[in-house]
């Protein structure tokens, strides 16, 4: 593999992580053995990945790989009743894949929503969540009265919300 190539796959891989993790926990049920599968399906995309079409969808054909791998654990493991039948996981396999680019759409909506918002409100709402932050807290430190700033969240989460279902709708929001 080039080095270009695995600068490109190394990309790849480490944006898909947490996705392709939660699809394997979702048709495992155990972190450890989706963490464990993820492991095996890195090495096989590795192998096979002169073979993706940079044209298509990399969730897609690594997902198809993680569910091949996922299976083959399923099977080594046939034994333990505590793991699915082949056809339950094909089933939830799909379910599972829809639902991951549903979720991707609504981030990107919601990406799109809060740079929207002015820099105060954008600020305000990242620094609550992306540091989990109670409002209480965040209050203290912004010298607020926590009613005051939990009305002015709610009031941005609104717009947000708005923002969002026009989005998806394929409007123009905020």
């Amino acid at each position: 593999m080039e080095k270009n190539s695995q600068e490109v796959l190394v990309k790849y891989l480490t944006q898909y992580h947490s996705q392709l993790l939660g699809y394997l926990r979702s048709l495992l049920g155990q972190r450890e053995d989706a963490e464990d599968v993820l492991q095996k399906t890195n090495l096989v995309i590795w192998q096979k990945f002169d073979q993706f079409d940079p044209e298509s969808d990399f969730f897609s054909w690594a997902s198809t790989i993680a569910f091949y791998e996922a299976r083959n654990f399923i099977r080594i493991r046939s034994r333990d009743r505590h793991y699915f039948n082949e056809e339950l996981l094909g089933t939830l396999s799909k379910e599972r894949s829809q639902d991951l680019k549903a979720s991707q759409t609504k981030q990107a909506a919601l990406e799109l929503c809060l740079k929207k918002l002015n820099r105060e409100n954008e600020s305000l709402i990242r620094t609550l969540y992306q540091n989990s932050k109670t409002i209480k807290e965040l209050a203290t430190e912004l010298g607020k009265a926590p009613q005051s700033l939990y009305n002015r969240i709610v009031t941005i989460k609104q717009k947000l919300l708005t923002c969002v279902r026009k989005q998806l709708d394929g409007e123009i929001g905020i």
